[in-house]
């Protein structure tokens, strides 16, 4: 499959994601850091199982040691503050925040590895950025309060993960990384919080651990896709091109949570803008 399509899968995995964590978090009350470890290793176990079947390998992992146990840290923080920022804003919103990650990727994929834009993928670039603006509902939402602080947090916990994950991912098996590396994330989340086991017997009841599940398998499959899309494509094409989870996400929120059904126009406005953006970057 081509990047492009790697790309969208990732998106559209990704954004289910983020809906139905907001609906674990925030309605279920999970604690962030219980949530972080639990979370993590089940993703792990369900790409290991796939990782298995193909043929578990990691060649040349040696070679990438320090980018590997970086971007395992890196995520296990993450994480928290991703669970910890979801409590506090709505998908939409938290989406906006999130997307600041792409500018970091773009940045790290330009000095780090010597990637190139053109003028027109630089405009589309903006465009899709310009969208982030139109869907907020007004500027004033960027003030510095706890939720938008913990956002653009994880947008730069994230940015540096998915560069060093990303990084490592194009000089080895994928499958078998996207394993590891979950596992290790999930173990830096216990080792920032060691309490948080203590705080997940709440995750394993009948009502929560299936939807857990099925949280695992869309964000596996999102995070895989992920993988695969800068293993084939540029970090700085790629990253740009999956801010379209802000609209996907934008739209799957108001179809799905009626408290979100707010803005409409304004966001509608930014899908528009965002396709234009997208069609700049890809030609």
């Amino acid at each position: 499959m081509s990047w492009q399509l790697y790309t969208a899968i990732s998106v559209l995995g990704l954004s289910i994601s983020i809906i139905l964590q907001r609906v674990l978090i925030h309605k279920d009350k999970l604690d962030p850091f219980a949530y972080a470890v639990f979370f993590q290793g089940i993703v792990a176990c369900i790409i290991s199982a796939f990782a298995v079947i193909s043929g578990f390998k990691l060649p040349n992992i040696g070679d990438y040691l320090l980018p590997a146990i970086g971007s395992m840290l890196l995520y296990g923080a993450g994480h928290i503050v991703y669970a910890k920022t979801l409590q506090r804003v709505e998908a939409s919103v938290f989406s906006i925040y999130f997307a600041t990650h792409a500018l970091w990727v773009m940045l790290l994929g330009i000095l780090l590895f010597g990637e190139k834009l053109s003028i027109l993928q630089i405009i589309g670039s903006v465009l899709i950025f310009a969208s982030v603006s139109l869907a907020v509902k007004s500027f004033r939402n960027f003030k510095p309060d706890t939720g938008a602080l913990l956002g653009i947090l994880t947008g730069v916990l994230f940015g540096l993960a998915i560069t060093c994950w990303s990084y490592v991912g194009r000089h080895t098996d994928t499958l078998s990384w996207a394993a590891v590396s979950f596992a290790g994330a999930s173990l830096a989340s216990l080792l920032f919080s060691p309490k948080a086991i203590k705080k997940i017997g709440p995750m394993l009841s009948l009502k929560i651990l299936p939807r857990l599940v099925l949280l695992g398998v869309f964000y596996a499959i999102g995070s895989v896709a992920m993988l695969y899309a800068y293993k084939t494509g540029t970090f700085s094409l790629v990253s740009p091109l999956r801010q379209t989870g802000i609209i996907v996400t934008t739209v799957l929120a108001l179809v799905l949570l009626s408290q979100e059904r707010v803005n409409i126009k304004r966001k509608v406005a930014a899908s528009v803008v965002c396709t234009l953006g997208v069609l700049f970057l890809v030609v």
